[in-house]
């Protein structure tokens, strides 16, 4: 599986975050496409709960062989943990692959995130 990069930036606005871009676009000086998924404070500590931090952290250092058996090793309801997956998937974070009609989880991306984001610099 080939990873790309997956940064998250953390800004105090995301209209504010959004009015800057526009701005640099606008006046042509935006070096390089914003990639990244961007996000004030209160959502990535909605994102990122310690359950799913665990959860990212289990996938990143374990093989691990199936959702099913993640929630066992997390002693947590499969559903919980499958829930979690599909949301971490949806933003990109993990790939779910099938085999043998067993779902397995990877991480789908290298995670950088930048918490001092505080403006764009012009």
């Amino acid at each position: 599986m080939i990873k790309v990069n997956c940064e998250i930036k953390i800004v105090e606005s995301i209209s504010k975050y959004n009015k800057e871009i526009n701005e640099k676009i606008r006046k042509g000086t935006l070096d390089r496409p914003e990639r990244g998924i961007v996000m004030t404070p209160e959502t990535f500590s909605k994102v990122f709960s310690p359950e799913r931090i665990k959860l990212l952290k289990r996938i990143y250092r374990n093989n691990v062989k199936n959702i099913y058996q993640l929630a066992k090793e997390l002693d947590k309801p499969y559903e919980v943990v499958f829930r979690n997956i599909k949301y971490l998937e949806g933003i990109g974070l993990i790939k779910i692959t099938e085999k043998d009609n067993r779902k397995i989880p990877n991480i789908g991306c290298r995670l950088s995130i930048d918490m001092f984001a505080g403006g764009i610099e012009a």
